[in-house]
């Protein structure tokens, strides 16, 4: 047991339909750390997350000293994760290619195919009531009341996808693209049980968020799902922690001589032809199905990180001689923008949506740690086969020269001058 276990307990603050709890959820379960779920609800919203933090969202993790029952609050998947690893001492990525792509595909991923799941999320009225209930049930309603309170949940959350680009008009590409990328990645599992190679990594919780909290869980697109990709429902089952799967933590293989056992051998890491595979960890690479799913999502996500950043940098630009500035998670509605978004068969539709400014901070804390100048000849030598370094570099150079720099702090998202940053939060 850790020193941080022996201290201190874990309360998860989260729901099941939440992407980023479901996230958080599976990396403390795969890594053996006991928590315990506290279901959201406006008292707790009031009493808990508001005074500690600096939104009212989800997940949020309550670390609670044993001995006197004083707690802090951490928000954000990645805030929450990133202590959990250090406090921990869990592993970490190795190797600058690697590092730098586990960040990256969960930057995309949190901020980007999240709208894969959402489009089968909000697009099917026969699963209505199902999300009413499931989306209402704080615990200690009546059915009715809990039915009530979803239907307004549902009003208030379902309301924002039309601004971010999810509209009539893109719906069927993004079904389109979601084929695309699990048809990769049913291919990509033959020979690796997870996304970077044969141990589970950041990039592999985020798509487990995604895809365990709707396309799995959901009625309409669990059926269509899990009957066309079962090897990526198993994939899931084995991040999430939630079935007894080859290559699970703690599944075995047992060979046995009469009434001994003489061997006793982990699955984990080993491919579907039950030999261990060639992890790419062990040289430092990318396997090439990982770099071209790489490519599918990033060739859109790219049309609205790059917008993004700019308007990022126009608001902390108009604020004056403030050398401090809490950003804005969105800006208003008329500060919209276009993006691209690619169906098989190169099939384009554009878009508009607002800016929504969290995957600034989520860039930073790449250039922080996997994209470090003396980290970015190889790093680049990757991006150039996914295919997209001189707008990546570009982006960045935007941002660098822009004078800011973001974190994550207990009044949301600030922006400092970086000749006033030498203290990061």
């Amino acid at each position: 047991m850790s020193v941080d276990m022996a201290k201190n307990e874990y309360l998860l603050i989260g729901a099941d339909q939440s992407m980023y709890t479901q996230k958080v959820r599976a990396y403390m379960r795969n890594n053996a750390i006991p928590f315990r779920d506290v279901l959201p609800d406006l008292k707790m919203f009031k009493t808990v997350v508001l005074p500690n933090a600096p939104y009212a969202v989800i997940p949020d993790l309550m670390i609670v000293d044993k001995a006197t029952k004083k707690y802090k609050l951490i928000q954000d998947s990645k805030a929450i994760i990133g202590h959990l690893q250090k406090s921990h001492g869990l592993p970490v990525v190795t190797g600058s290619r690697r590092a730098f792509a586990d960040m990256l595909l969960e930057m995309i991923i949190d901020d980007f195919f999240f709208l894969h799941a959402l489009n089968w999320r909000w697009g099917f009225p026969t699963q209505q009531k199902y999300l009413e209930y499931t989306f209402g049930d704080t615990g200690g309603k009546s059915s009715e009341a809990t039915l009530k309170n979803g239907a307004r949940v549902l009003k208030l959350v379902g309301s924002r996808t039309a601004s971010l680009g999810l509209t009539e008009k893109t719906a069927e590409v993004f079904r389109e693209q979601l084929d695309a990328f699990l048809d990769l990645l049913t291919q990509h599992l033959e020979s690796y049980q997870f996304f970077l190679g044969n141990q589970p990594t950041l990039v592999d919780y985020a798509i487990y968020g995604q895809i365990g909290s709707g396309l799995f869980r959901d009625p309409v697109p669990y059926e269509r799902v899990t009957s066309k990709y079962p090897t990526v429902h198993a994939y899931a089952q084995r991040v999430g922690g939630t079935a007894v799967r080859w290559g699970s933590r703690d599944v075995v293989q047992v060979e046995v001589e009469g009434d001994t056992v003489v061997a006793c051998e982990s699955t984990m890491g080993m491919c579907r032809s039950g030999t261990v595979g060639t992890d790419a960890a062990l040289n430092g690479g990318i396997p090439e199905t990982a770099t071209r799913m790489t490519a599918l999502l990033l060739k859109d996500y790219l049309t609205i990180l790059e917008p993004t950043v700019g308007a990022t940098l126009n608001f902390l630009q108009s604020q004056g001689e403030k050398d401090e500035v809490v950003v804005p998670r969105s800006f208003k509605a008329d500060k919209v923008y276009e993006f691209a978004l690619h169906g098989r068969d190169g099939k384009e539709v554009r878009e508009k949506r607002i800016v929504t400014t969290h995957c600034v901070w989520a860039m930073q804390r790449i250039l922080d740690s996997t994209y470090l100048p003396e980290q970015r000849a190889e790093v680049d030598s990757w991006l150039a086969e996914v295919g997209y370094l001189q707008e990546w570099k570009r982006i960045v150079g935007i941002w660098e020269a822009g004078g800011w720099r973001v974190d994550l702090t207990e009044k949301g998202t600030v922006g400092t001058r970086k000749n006033n940053s030498s203290a990061k939060l």
